[in-house]
C-alpha cells in the first residue's frame, strides 16, 4: 500500500528568484520539510486556496532572516506556478520523492543557505 500524501508546508510568502525558480516559505512549523536533507528533489503538488492544482518539484532549502533560520521549497512548477498566493499547500506526492543521483548514492548538503 503506498503512503500517503503529505502536507509539506501551507505558504505564507513566496518570491521569485529569476533563474532559479519560486521560493516558498510556510505559515507554521514544517516537520515533514524539515524530515528531508537540504537540496534533495521532491515531487510536489501546490494546491491553490481556489482548488487549482500544480504539479512539478521542489527542494529543501534553508533560509535565514534575521536571526531566524527556516526550511522552504524552491519550486519549479512550470511557466503557471510563477506565483502562489498565501494559503497554497505543498504536497509531497506519494511514493514520489526524486532518487539520489550523486555518484556515491548519499546525496551531501552543499552547505548554502539562503538569506533574505
Amino acid at each position: 500500500m503506498p503512503a500517503p500524501d503529505l502536507l509539506l508546508l501551507r505558504v505564507a510568502a513566496t518570491w521569485s528568484l529569476p533563474g532559479l525558480g519560486l521560493l516558498a516559505l510556510a505559515d507554521a512549523a514544517t516537520p515533514h520539510l524539515a524530515a528531508h536533507p537540504l537540496h534533495t528533489a521532491l515531487a510536489v503538488e501546490a494546491v491553490l486556496p481556489a482548488g487549482g492544482r500544480l504539479a512539478g518539484t521542489g527542494t529543501v532549502e534553508e533560509i535565514t532572516r534575521g536571526e531566524t533560520t527556516e526550511r522552504g521549497l524552491l519550486l519549479d512548477l512550470g511557466p503557471e506556478g510563477t506565483t502562489l498566493p498565501p494559503g497554497t499547500e505543498i504536497w509531497l506526492l506519494a511514493g514520489a520523492q526524486q532518487t539520489d543521483s550523486s555518484p556515491d548514492g548519499r546525496a551531501a548538503s552543499l552547505g548554502n543557505s539562503l538569506i533574505i
